[in-house]
This record gives C-alpha cells, sequence and structure tokens, in this order.
C-alpha cells in the first residue's frame, strides 16, 4: 500500500478487501502481480559518471590513467556545450531508470551550469540521485582544468542551483575527482563546504596501482592514500569512496573509524585491470559496501552487471583460499539495496519494501524474456537467483520513485 510517496502498510492478499474498504480505494487501482512477477527495493547505484555515457563499451584495452587521458577527459571536456549535455544526461537517466536503479549517485563535469542541467534531468524524470560537480584544479588537461579559486566558487554555485530547484529527489554532493587532480588547498576547502553545509562527498581511492603510487609522491606527507581525504576534512558518515582495491589495514581501519562507505565497482575493476576488490574484507572490518557501476570505467549501466559481476570477483578471490566465503546471490542484492542505502545514510527510507520507507520499487516479470522464464520447478530463492544472473532492464516492467511511477 502506496500513499504519497511512502509505503503506508504491507500485509498479504488475503486482508486486500479489508485494505480497499479501510482506505477507500477502488479495485481499479490495485496491481495484480502474475506468478512470475515480484516486487523488490529499487536498485542504488553509488558510483556512475553520467557524463561518460557515450564512451560506454570504448577503450577497454586500456589501464586507468592512459583511458582517462585518452577517452574520459576529451568526452567530459565536451559538455561543457549545454545542448551536448542534455542529450548525454538524458540518454543516461532514461538508460538507468528503465534498468530499475531508483537512485544514482552521479559525477557530472567541472562545468558548473550543465551539471546543473543534469541535477534538472533527473529531477524531471523522476530519478533519485546526488549530483557533483568535479572539482580538478591540477595534473589535469588545460582544456579540462580549473582555477582553485574559480573551482571553489563555481561549487558553491552550483550547490546553491541545484538546491534552488526545490527538488526532493535530487540534492547536491561535492565531488573532488581524486588526489591526483586536486590541490590539498582545493580539498580542505571542499571539505570545509561539505561540513558547512551538510553534504555528502564522493571521490575515488586507491583503484590501481600506479595511480597509488603517484599519490605518494605527490603527498609525501601522508602515510598513505586515505590519510590525504582524512586531512582535509573530507572523510565522514556521508563520503562514498570509489573502489578502494589496494587499502591496507591502516586505511580499512580510517574507513571504519570514519564511518565512510565504500562504492564497489567490480565490472570497472575488471574492464581496467585495476584489481579486486575484497568485499568480504571490508564487511569484515566493519566497513560500509554498496554497488557502482561506474560507467564508462565499467561498460554496462546497470546495477544487475555489477551484482553479478561482484559474485564473479569474489568468486575469484575464493579460488586459491579454501576458507574464503564469496558473495552470493543474496548478498549482492544486499549491497545493491540496502548496502547503498548505508552509504547514502538513508537506510530508515531506502533499500527495504517496509511501511514508513519511500516508496522506491521495481515490479520484475521473469515471464518478459525467453532466458528468464520459468520452469515451475523454482523455488522463491531459485527466482530471485535467477533475476541477478539472467535478467535485464526487459525483465524490470515498472519502476517507482517515491511513488510515482517512473517507468510503463
Amino acid at each position: 500500500m502506496i500513499e504519497n510517496d511512502k509505503i503506508i502498510q504491507r500485509t498479504s492478499k488475503e486482508t486486500l478487501d479489508e485494505i480497499l474498504r479501510k482506505f477507500n480505494i477502488g479495485a481499479e487501482e490495485v496491481i495484480h502481480l502474475s506468478n512470475t512477477e515480484f516486487l523488490m527495493p529499487g536498485l542504488i547505484d553509488t558510483h556512475t559518471h553520467a557524463s561518460q555515457f557515450p564512451n560506454a563499451g570504448i577503450g577497454m584495452e586500456l589501464t586507468l590513467l592512459d583511458w582517462l587521458k585518452t577517452y574520459t577527459f576529451p568526452t567530459e571536456a565536451g559538455l561543457v556545450e549545454n545542448e551536448r549535455a542534455v542529450e548525454v544526461y538524458s540518454r543516461c537517466v532514461r538508460s538507468t531508470l528503465d534498468a530499475g536503479t531508483t537512485t544514482a549517485v552521479y559525477f557530472a563535469t567541472i562545468h558548473k551550469d550543465s551539471s546543473v542541467l543534469l541535477a534538472d534531468i533527473c529531477s524531471k524524470m523522476g530519478q533519485r540521485a546526488f549530483v557533483g560537480k568535479v572539482n580538478m584544479d591540477r595534473n589535469s588537461p588545460e582544456n579540462y582544468c580549473e582555477v582553485t579559486k574559480d573551482s571553489l566558487e563555481d561549487t558553491l554555485t552550483f550547490v546553491e542551483s541545484v538546491t534552488q530547484l526545490g527538488s526532493e529527489l535530487v540534492r547536491p554532493i561535492i565531488t573532488p575527482r581524486f588526489v591526483p587532480s586536486c590541490s590539498r588547498q582545493l580539498m580542505t576547502e571542499l571539505g570545509r563546504l561539505a561540513s558547512e553545509r551538510g553534504l555528502g562527498v564522493q571521490t575515488h581511492l586507491s583503484e590501481n596501482k600506479p595511480e597509488c603510487e603517484w599519490v605518494r609522491a605527490l603527498e609525501p606527507d601522508c602515510d598513505n592514500y586515505t590519510q590525504v581525504y582524512l586531512k582535509c576534512g573530507l572523510l565522514g558518515p556521508t563520503t562514498i569512496l570509489a573502489h578502494c582495491v589496494h587499502l591496507t589495514e591502516e586505511e580499512i581501519k580510517t574507513l571504519k573509524e570514519a564511518g565512510a562507505g565504500v562504492a564497489h565497482c567490480p565490472n570497472s575493476n575488471f574492464s581496467l585491470k585495476s584489481g579486486v576488490c575484497d568485499v568480504r574484507r571490508l564487511q569484515d572490518a566493519g566497513v560500509k559496501v554498496g554497488l557502482g557501476t561506474d560507467v564508462s570505467g565499467g561498460f554496462s549501466p546497470t546495477i544487475l552487471n555489477a551484482m553479478r559481476t561482484a559474485v564473479t570477483a569474489s568468486n575469484s578471490l575464493a579460488s586459491d583460499r579454501p576458507q574464503y566465503s564469496p558473495l552470493g546471490f543474496s548478498d549482492v542484492i544486499y549491497l545493491a539495496t540496502r548496502g547503498g542505502a548505508s552509504l547514502l545514510d538513508m537506510t530508515a527510507s531506502l533499500g527495504a519494501l517496509e511501511p514508513g520507507m519511500l516508496a522506491d520499487i521495481i515490479r520484475v516479470d521473469m515471464d518478459a524474456q525467453s532466458n528468464t522464464r520459468l520452469f515451475g520447478s523454482e523455488s522463491c530463492k531459485d527466482i530471485v537467483s535467477k533475476f541477478v544472473f539472467l535478467a535485464d532492464d526487459r525483465n524490470i516492467r515498472n519502476v517507482w520513485v517515491a511513488g510515482k511511477l517512473v517507468k510503463k
């Protein structure tokens, strides 16, 4: 039972007539599921680059730093043009909504105006989103680099512009790209802004080994990569750190103490040959973990791909470790829902279908394609497992965000 933007009651179908009378609901307003359908919480993508959507599936032969230089920075620089930005961002949001992503945490670009456009598009298309104007003031291409003062001023303008949209779905998020492209001064001021405005933070951490070595050379007074963010005041309960493939035990301890979370992006880690993030290690240490697609480092914009690739990544770690417990289908559903909500500090309102929670819901139909069509002998667990490993956007029949139907 949904009223306005929330789930107000969950009960068995035997009480349907009673519910209709109690809330004065007409029978025509009831959605009846077939025996091949089920509802589940909307999927949460905790790390993706809307600006890189045109590059999905391109450049997978490269590693991170070469890929950034060859494909990513030129594409992002082109989104200074609002007309191009509208095309890219509209297609990105439509694609992710159709695949069941009800909440997305987006990197835009360094351009404040087109970044506000992304926030506006998310709001108008009905996707819950955290949108960040990217900050970069060093070690960046000449045509895609900011002056520190301008970066900070534009970020403040961006934050105020997104707030003025008045959308209950979309919030700004502070977005220093990563340590190599951000000066200590810039990161410190961004940390202060996040604290003053009560904003979340998103960035990258320890994605591949050459990046980690570069950070050590750039910031010699820090014991490790994570400590740079700590010293700049960027770590907290609403900080999302993408990748975290090569963390030391000390860094993991720092994340746990700060309450920061990790966006696990297995497709990207495989595609850019960055390494394998050990999710169990992070969870065992008490670190929050969600899933990210990391388009276009990851070639797929759907969290379904992230779920199944996370299982593959975990299985690869278990191959020579007999006592290791790899992730299963239920674990990655948790990461894609409750795990994502924990990174956003929204577990009270997102990631489950319980009374009082926001009505972000997807309707799954296993009969939508031959790959997932059931044989009749499957248990409920079997059906959900098949959904994780075989389904795609065709199986996402309907999507609701805050109780509003956004995919028919």
